[in-house]
């Protein structure tokens, strides 16, 4: 069977979980970089919604970066990032549904708003939801991951934006308190995996690549 194709883009953090994932699974795959400024019109023929990340194997394609990572958690189980237990996998869902509905939208909201006079009540609500990813990885302590001493998805699904968390810090002054000694210590597990360093930036690079973005020129 030919390797997984991997359509991706280095500063999506959506992609960026995929990519964690692949290669915590050791997949084989190719990867093709898809320029999010310019999408090529080839792409659309691929893509149902022309976003990255997609995966496509043989004629079929999966694309939504949660979705993605199941998918390849069922089609390759071999290495396991999610726990057997019906429970604790409900409870892993659990914490991926709420990066992505109640932590990533604030979080690139805060990003992407223009508009200044909204950024106090984002920065209110972000760090309400800091609060509560702390107090939720201060219950699997000693850690060191989400759910304890395996590393999962859940890991995977959240750590992308904290190593772009330099672009809030340089453009909008937003820094990760230092009393969220849990999520600190999770960011420092993380930065220990293999899967992590072969594939992190610096953060020159992101504080460079979300410039348009940031203020407003990207046309997005």
């Amino acid at each position: 069977m030919s390797p997984l194709q991997f359509y991706s883009n280095d500063v999506c953090p959506f992609a960026y979980r995929v990519r964690l994932t692949l290669a915590e699974k050791a997949i084989d795959h190719e990867v093709h970089t898809i320029d999010l400024l310019d999408i090529p019109e080839w792409y659309h023929n691929i893509s149902p919604t022309g976003k990255v990340p997609l995966v496509k194997r043989g004629d079929e394609v999966v694309w939504e970066s949660t979705v993605i990572n199941e998918f390849l958690e069922d089609a390759y189980p071999d290495i396991p990032l999610l726990p057997k237990d019906p429970v604790a996998r409900a409870h892993a869902r659990i914490w991926i549904e709420f990066c992505n509905t109640a932590f990533q939208p604030n979080y690139c909201g805060l990003v992407f708003e223009l508009d200044e006079s909204k950024h106090e009540s984002i920065r209110t609500v972000l760090q309400d939801r800091l609060k509560t990813m702390d107090e939720g990885l201060a219950k699997t302590a000693p850690g060191p991951y989400w759910l304890g001493e395996q590393l999962s998805l859940v890991d995977l699904t959240y750590y992308p934006f904290f190593e772009h968390a330099p672009v809030l810090s340089h453009y909008r002054g937003f820094d990760i308190p230092t009393e969220y000694t849990y999520i600190h210590g999770w960011l420092g597990a993380m930065r220990e995996r293999p899967s992590v360093q072969e594939n992190q930036r610096e953060a020159e690079f992101y504080i460079e690549a979300y410039k348009p973005y940031v203020d407003g020129s990207s046309g997005k």
